[in-house]
């Protein structure tokens, strides 16, 4: 039974590091892309922002069966997508008035 489970989770979190990966890649991109000339800079946007923390999220608490409910917060807050880059981004525009 506990296999069973595990690979339920599986089902949620690994597409959700995949998609948590390619903010990641974006993040990288973007900075690269930022060190460019204006007029050779592209726009890098991504499509699923928050997607990925919350299926990693799903996953990890149906592999533990929802035992550790407070488990959940640990791929929301890895995601730069998820809580972490919503606090970051509200923090540095914060900052600039």
């Amino acid at each position: 039974m506990t296999w069973q489970w595990i690979l339920a989770g599986m089902i949620f979190f690994l597409p959700g590091a995949a998609l948590v990966a390619i903010n990641y890649c974006l993040i990288f991109k973007g900075i690269k892309n930022a060190k460019l000339p204006e007029d050779e800079q592209e726009r890098l946007p991504s499509g699923a922002p928050l997607y990925g923390g919350i299926f990693c999220a799903v996953g990890v608490l149906i592999a533990l069966r929802f035992k550790y409910p407070w488990t959940a917060l640990i791929p929301l807050l890895l995601d730069p997508g998820g809580i972490s880059g919503l606090a970051y981004a509200f923090i540095s525009e914060w900052r600039k008035k």
